[in-house]
């Protein structure tokens, strides 16, 4: 275990530990694929850092030099996102703690199963008016195990008319099927002739 203290990154903002101990949260794990000096995290971004708190769940704690002055947003969004997000449980200014997902990144040659389950999740988020902002490059924003989830709602806003689902369309080089899509194509006919491209 490590004092939450030492997660405090890339440098100690006292503001930070004093909320994170308000909701109990004094030490973490070191532990994920990522370094972030003598320590192992989950991940890391422009605004926070992820980190294993036990329990199956993990905390992402602001970054003290994040261009973002709270997490609030991100936390409503993303519990609205659910369950195409990991759940969350609560968060403030500076973290949110939610469900710690075992998976891996989307890879370039992914399976079609995937890729439909990705759509789906796309199209989730656009019936609950969220736009998830960097689905044009998902590598970093999906993890897939038993299902698909989108992580990672740091650019995300609540919207009229999101474009998730043209955003994975465009990701997979299919921008026919996007403006389909656009001109009011059912999602599932889009499904029907993508998959007829995979058989």
């Amino acid at each position: 275990m490590v004092k939450v203290r030492e997660m405090i990154y890339p440098f100690y903002d006292e503001r930070i530990e004093a909320e994170l101990k308000e909701y109990g949260i004094t030490e973490v794990y070191s532990f994920g694929d990522v370094q972030l000096g003598k320590y192992r995290i989950i991940g890391k971004g422009k605004t926070g850092i992820v980190v294993y708190i036990g329990g199956g769940k993990v905390v992402k704690i602001r970054r003290a030099d994040s261009p973002k002055e709270s997490l609030k947003i991100e936390g409503k969004i993303q519990e609205l996102a659910y369950p195409v997000a990991p759940k969350v449980y609560y968060y403030g200014n500076n973290f949110i703690v939610m469900d710690y997902i075992a998976g891996r990144h989307l890879e370039h040659n992914e399976k079609v199963e995937v890729i439909i389950k990705l759509l789906e999740a796309a199209k989730i988020l656009e019936d609950k008016k969220i736009e998830h902002g960097e689905l044009v490059r998902p590598y970093k924003n999906v993890l897939v195990s038993d299902r698909v989830y989108v992580i990672d709602y740091d650019d995300a806003s609540v919207k009229e008319n999101p474009k998730n689902v043209t955003s994975i369309l465009s990701w997979l080089k299919r921008v026919d099927l996007a403006r389909k899509y656009l001109k009011g194509v059912p999602f599932d006919q889009i499904v029907k002739e993508l998959l007829e491209v995979f058989s």
